[in-house]
């Protein structure tokens, strides 16, 4: 059964969630704007954005150029899920459902299974640093942990999406108080002298174009389950708020963790836990560790419980809870083969990998959101989203062809392990797909796509055309 339908009464709030991918309506919207800043905040607190800050410090971009790319990566990154987020109270459903509008209910079978795969990519990478964390802070070996990690994981999720809030909120707290601390153990301790770049003058573009674009990608990557997290707020919400406590939110953790992540692997010669090690006593070693394990079960929950949202988008005819522990155990098996000693290069891999196809769908869903419906304001009812036979049914050639040719235009721009393009030798392994992914993709919907929402006047629900300041 596709757990598409809400319990019977709505001023009880069960715990565990049972809305799947349907529509929330306002007896059952809740929450605060700013919440979203704990939200976006708390599943970044992890070991994946520590190691990822770092990743510049051995291609010799010193720390200034690695903080710089760092932070224009994620603020470009951060503006994108931000606008994305803003989506949700207008329509109420989940992000990868949303682009129903855009490819049809059919054609969107396709982004939202390739969502799955990059939620389970996601998930058996927090797994991998989680049981990491977890296996230097307990002694015992990594298998074992990959479970308890997973196993966790999975109970959070199960539980929804309330609970993944209560989560984040505390979750926030402490990381503020206890990479607050790190910070200062970092400044006073000093991260030498190596602050600049000792990279070839001809080669530092490159390079720093290389580690801008892996932040870039990762923080991008947030915007395909950004409304997932705020479909529950108040339709009458201010949009401008919703979109500065998202931003924020994100913007904050993911460059305050990989800076850290930066100064640390110079410190201990390319490993960020050893730079740990250098700086903190061990009783407060512990305590972060301790803090990253629990950000890998939030970031790795968030991930799970988007997979369900992707799997029920593609009707699969099953439970949300069943399509968790199901993405779950599949992101465990992953986890142990991925845990190697070649899982940095993976990790950058599986990054710029997720950008090929997140650019062009971001880019239609962006063009049809805010400018072909008008910031949500021309949709028909959201409930026309779950209708086969609705103003959405079918396929949309338009979408799909601007996909591909996106998808298409990227492929000489790519500079992977597995794969570099010829433009992407010419930029010295600098891989500049996303960008060329994402204007291609915007021209080709912009100009191929119907220049006004194709809705029934009559469809049209009062509550998406409040303006919202």
């Amino acid at each position: 059964m596709n757990e598409n339908h809400a319990p019977a009464d709505p001023t009880k709030r069960p715990l565990t969630e049972h809305h799947g991918i349907s529509w929330i309506d306002d007896s059952r919207r809740h929450g605060r704007e700013r919440d979203q800043f704990s939200m976006r905040f708390a599943p970044v607190v992890y070991l994946a954005p520590v190691v990822l800050g770092g990743a510049g410090i051995p291609l010799g971009l010193g720390l200034i150029g690695s903080v710089t790319a760092i932070v224009v990566g994620n603020l470009l990154g951060s503006l994108a899920t931000a606008a994305c987020a803003v989506m949700g109270p207008r329509l109420g459903i989940p992000q990868v459902t949303m682009s129903r509008a855009s490819f049809g209910y059919r054609g969107n079978y396709l982004p939202a299974f390739l969502g799955i795969l990059l939620f389970i990519g996601y998930f058996s990478l927090g797994t991998v640093l989680g049981a990491r964390s977890l296996a230097n802070l307990t002694g015992l070996p990594y298998p074992p942990m990959v479970a308890v990690v997973g196993g966790l994981s999975v109970l959070i999720a199960v539980f929804g999406y309330d609970t993944l809030q209560a989560v984040g909120q505390w979750l926030t707290r402490v990381s503020l108080v206890v990479f607050g601390t790190v910070s200062v153990a970092v400044v006073l301790h000093g991260t030498g002298p190596a602050t600049s770049s000792h990279t070839a003058s001809g080669h530092y573009l490159t390079t720093w174009l290389l580690v801008c674009s892996i932040v870039f990608s990762y923080t991008v990557s947030w915007t395909i389950y950004a409304s997932d997290y705020s479909r529950y707020l108040p339709a009458s919400g201010r949009a401008g708020s919703m979109f500065l406590w998202a931003f924020g939110g994100i913007f904050t953790s993911a460059t305050w963790m990989m800076v850290l992540g930066a100064a640390l692997t110079m410190l201990a010669g390319g490993d960020p836990l050893a730079g740990l090690g250098i700086v903190l006593p061990d009783p407060l070693l512990k305590t972060v560790l301790v803090v990253l394990v629990i950000g890998a079960l939030s970031h790795n929950a968030v991930n799970l419980y988007s997979g369900a949202m992707a799997g029920l988008t593609c009707d699969l005819p099953l439970r949300r809870t069943t399509v968790v522990v199901a993405g779950g155990a599949v992101g465990c098996a992953l986890s142990v083969v991925m845990g190697g000693s070649n899982f940095q290069s993976h990790f950058n891999t599986f990054l710029l990998m997720v950008s090929y196809f997140v650019m062009p769908w971001l880019a239609i869903l962006l063009i049809d959101f805010y400018r072909t419906h008008q910031g949500g304001r021309g949709y028909p009812r959201p409930t026309v989203f779950h209708d086969k036979n609705g103003p959405y049914r079918g396929t949309r050639p338009r979408a799909l062809l601007a996909f591909f040719l996106g998808i298409g235009a990227a492929v000489p721009f790519m500079a992977t392990d597995a794969y570099t393009g010829p433009i992407g030798h010419m930029l010295g392994g600098a891989d500049i797909s996303y960008a060329t992914s994402f204007a291609v993709a915007t021209v080709t919907y912009g100009l191929l796509r119907k220049p006004h929402a194709a809705t029934e006047p009559s469809a049209i629900d009062p509550a998406l055309t409040q303006k919202v300041s």
